[in-house]
């Protein structure tokens, strides 16, 4: 699976992906997830890729029958451009449920969401780690029920 964006690729991550994934992840989240669990799940995983850099990535999980963003991120340079939707768009398919959280104090995160379909649909008290900040929790519909 590749998806051409003008000049942003998307497409499965490779090991060579890993230490520009994990720096990103580094810089976006307080509480990061180590090389390790990237490199264990690399399968779930896919990068937004610019001339042959990793700009974001994305990972999809399947549940008991349901499909669920477990992380997302952008290079903090390369936000607000259009990157995070690329990469929503790239996962989500008509006929699945998907599921994700999402910090109630990421606005912007839970707009880009609502953009494509999710709605909030429950709240996780505590869920982070880093704060004990609560989370969102939505859900997106398939588009045939």
């Amino acid at each position: 699976m590749c998806y051409n964006y003008f000049m942003l690729i998307i497409e499965h991550m490779v090991e060579n992906d890993l230490d520009q994934v994990v720096a990103i992840e580094r810089v976006s989240f307080k509480a990061p997830k180590s090389a390790d669990i990237f490199r264990n799940d690399e399968k779930k995983y896919l990068v937004a890729r610019e001339s042959g850099s990793v700009v974001g990535y994305i990972g999809v999980e399947d549940i008991a029958g349901e499909r669920h963003v477990i992380n997302m991120a952008v290079r903090p340079d390369r936000r607000c451009q259009g990157i995070g939707g690329k990469l929503i768009g790239a996962v989500l398919d008509d006929d699945s449920v998907f599921f994700l959280e999402v910090r109630i104090s990421n606005q912007a995160a839970k707009k880009l969401y609502e953009n494509f379909g999710f709605k909030q649909v429950g709240l996780r008290k505590g869920y982070y780690q880093d704060n004990g900040e609560d989370a969102y929790i939505m859900k997106k519909e398939p588009r045939n029920t």
